[in-house]
């Protein structure tokens, strides 16, 4: 999956899924997973996703439709930030020739706007979520659906991000505006307070806020000079004597004081959004209902005894002890390292092999060999197993899949005793003939007898 919300919420979809399936399906395919995938690597969720994607076991999903929805709202926001930047910077150089541009003002707005940024980090890092209802409003009436649960804890973080990517685009448009208009008008700027405020105290002020740049830009960094020439009231007329490019001078301070305290700021700060939002995407995986019961069906092996019940001995209720024969047929299969010894003739074509230790794309190749070597007559597929060992779940996957591949064909297995000529106990062909009468597909049950077979079809 491309992403770690993509993940979360292909993860949360596949969950929904999952619950119309059975315990036994879910444990059989995640555990097999989780032995292809070998013991000593953890769970990728989203390597575990294409793996189903791969399977056909789930369709192709196209890009969730609630990241859609934060997605237009979010450009919808950031289009908002930047065209406010741009509106904002030219009202604050608005210069109508009688008058200065405040530099207290530009500064206010720089403080606002640093607050902001603050607010807004710290509501993404504690998960507040004020403005939850009317996303949510909004989403209802233009995506015609609730919100994702999945994506509810994470709403806080979301929105940080989106706010402060709206702020860094409020920021750099409003620089831009700026440095245009440095370029195609004669910016007079100057500095103007109704509080009784000294130009040495007014110097220390701006000198603290050029602190990260004046030493290596001092041109940004403006003089006491520079302060004492500029200040201007505004029912007073220009100060004699003043030179008229001093009141130019301060343009290089405010663009350093608009990139350092506003854009910069916001790009930190959206960085940390991200960030959090990752690591909060992350938790909300682990904390979801279906992550802990994917994990327990990785880890646990899936096998079925048939011994499990008090019948375990017995044949099923509507069975014959009676099996069919053993057919003769070129399309034979070892499952697990069973031997095929007695059932092979000096014609046969040697058994491919299955189960086992083998990979579930071994085994697929072996179907795909049984394709290859069967001809036209060949209407019967032996599966030579250990009468021993009980049936597993991996067994009857590859059953399914043999018979999903191989319609036509009849599927028969033939469980051999430790003496291949012998027939096996009674006990131990009833776990078959449980497992062929469960599993369906139209599969029958092969004893050999001293080389004599009955015949009854399951």
């Amino acid at each position: 999956m491309p992403g770690h919300l993509e993940t979360l919420l292909a993860f949360d979809r596949q969950y929904q899924r999952d619950q119309q399936q059975s315990p036994a399906f879910l444990h059989r395919r995640d555990r097999r997973y989780a032995l292809d995938r070998g013991s000593n690597q953890a769970p990728d969720m989203g390597h575990w996703l294409a793996q189903l994607q791969a399977l056909n076991e789930t369709a192709t999903v196209s890009y969730p439709p609630e990241l859609r929805f934060w997605q237009r709202f979010a450009s919808a926001f950031v289009s908002l930030g930047a065209l406010l930047g741009i509106v904002t910077m030219s009202g604050l150089l608005f210069y109508d020739g009688g008058q200065q541009i405040n530099i207290t003002v530009i500064l206010g707005v720089i403080l606002l706007q640093l607050v902001l940024a603050l607010i807004t980090a710290i509501q993404g890092l504690a998960g507040w979520q004020p403005w939850a209802p009317l996303v949510h409003s909004l989403q209802h009436r233009l995506e015609k659906r609730q919100p994702s649960p999945a994506l509810m804890p994470l709403f806080g973080p979301m929105m940080a991000r989106t706010a402060q990517a709206a702020g860094l685009a409020f920021g750099l448009t409003g620089l831009v505006t700026l440095l245009g208009s440095v370029v195609l008008q004669d910016l007079a700027f100057g500095w103007s307070t109704t509080l009784e405020t000294s130009a040495e105290a007014w110097h220390s002020i701006v000198s603290w806020i050029a602190a990260p740049w004046s030493g290596w830009l001092p041109v940004a960094t403006p003089s006491l000079e520079l302060v004492s020439d500029t200040r201007f009231f505004r029912l007073a007329d220009t100060t004699p004597g003043t030179d008229s490019a001093r009141w130019g001078a301060w343009w290089p301070f405010v663009a350093m004081a608009w990139l350092t305290w506003t854009i910069l700021p916001r790009l930190l700060l959206l960085g940390l959004a991200t960030l959090d939002l990752r690591r909060k995407s992350r938790r909300a995986l682990r904390h979801h209902p279906g992550y802990p019961a994917l994990l327990w069906r990785m880890e646990t092996p899936a096998v079925e005894t048939g011994s499990d019940t008090t019948d375990s001995g017995q044949l099923p209720a509507d069975a014959s002890t009676d099996t069919v024969p053993v057919p003769d047929t070129p399309l034979i299969v070892c499952w697990a390292g069973a031997s095929p010894q007695g059932v092979l003739t000096e014609t046969s074509a040697p058994p491919l092999r299955a189960g086992g230790s083998q990979s579930l794309q071994a085994d697929r190749r072996t179907l795909a060999d049984l394709a290859s070597r069967r001809g036209p007559g060949d209407r019967d597929l032996l599966v030579v197993t250990r009468a021993w060992e009980p049936p597993t779940a991996e067994l009857e996957d590859f059953l399914e899949e043999a018979a999903m591949q191989f319609p036509d064909i009849t599927l028969t297995l033939l469980p051999l005793a430790t003496t291949p000529t012998r027939r096996p106990a009674d006990q131990q062909l009833a776990q078959w003939l449980r497992f062929a009468d469960r599993a369906g597909q139209g599969i029958r049950v092969a004893a050999t007898d001293n080389g004599e077979a009955n015949h009854v079809q399951h």
